[in-house]
């Protein structure tokens, strides 16, 4: 059985959030890196905030538990490469 993955993005707006740090470019990206593999960008998704604002852009691997963290859009092909598609998690 193929397990089912989602990408969480946190954009939320404001100075200092995820969103200002880059955060709403980077569910662009992912969605655009999901749909290059052949893979639904429906299973791209803005999230709630986090609180992890110092950290972010915050990314979150549903059902895996991995949060990425600093992610910058150079690290996108890499993370759905390497995560998504081998289910290996990535150092960013």
């Amino acid at each position: 059985m193929e397990v089912f993955r989602q990408i969480f993005v946190c954009t939320t707006p404001g100075k200092g959030r995820c969103g200002a740090k880059g955060g709403s470019e980077l569910i662009d990206k992912f969605r655009e890196e999901v749909s290059r593999l052949g893979l639904s960008p429906s299973l791209v998704l803005r999230n709630a905030c986090t609180r992890r604002h110092e950290e972010g852009p915050v990314v979150f691997v549903f059902p895996d538990d991995v949060w990425y963290t600093s992610v910058a859009l150079d690290d996108v092909p890499h993370i759905v490469e390497r995560h998504l598609a081998c289910w290996t998690v990535v150092e960013t």
